[in-house]
């Protein structure tokens, strides 16, 4: 049940802080600073899930959780290209950039954080 709980709250979050940084469109200064605050927001939830996945997975391999990851921030991002299909601004959000950037940080700081909590609680 929690394993399922932390990957529905992942693809959650990945759904709602889809992308990142637009790489592909300029935004006024106004929704850049929303951006950044969205930036910063997400650190904190990946952050939050990469401690969850250390004491829910502490024997797991490092390829497991970066699988566990990646798939579950690939159907995030499948979600919100469904939600918004048919919507302009998929064709801005949605690109190779976009997705290439979303996903290597999302599975980075996740799956970082991971191994990081994974670490410090062998060594006590």
């Amino acid at each position: 049940m929690l394993i399922g709980g932390i990957f529905i709250c992942l693809v959650f979050i990945t759904s709602c802080m889809f992308p990142f940084l637009n790489l592909t469109k300029e935004t006024p200064i106004k929704m850049e600073v929303v951006n950044w605050l969205v930036i910063v927001v997400s650190i904190m939830f990946y952050h939050s899930i990469g401690q969850s996945e250390a004491k829910l997975f502490p024997n797991s391999s490092a390829m497991f959780i970066i699988l566990f990851n990646l798939i579950a921030t690939i159907v995030g991002m499948g979600s919100r290209f469904l939600l918004e299909f048919g919507e302009v601004s998929n064709t801005y959000n949605f690109t190779i950039p976009n997705i290439i950037l979303h996903i290597l940080i999302s599975v980075v700081l996740i799956s970082g954080t991971w191994l990081f909590y994974k670490q410090l609680a062998n060594k006590n």
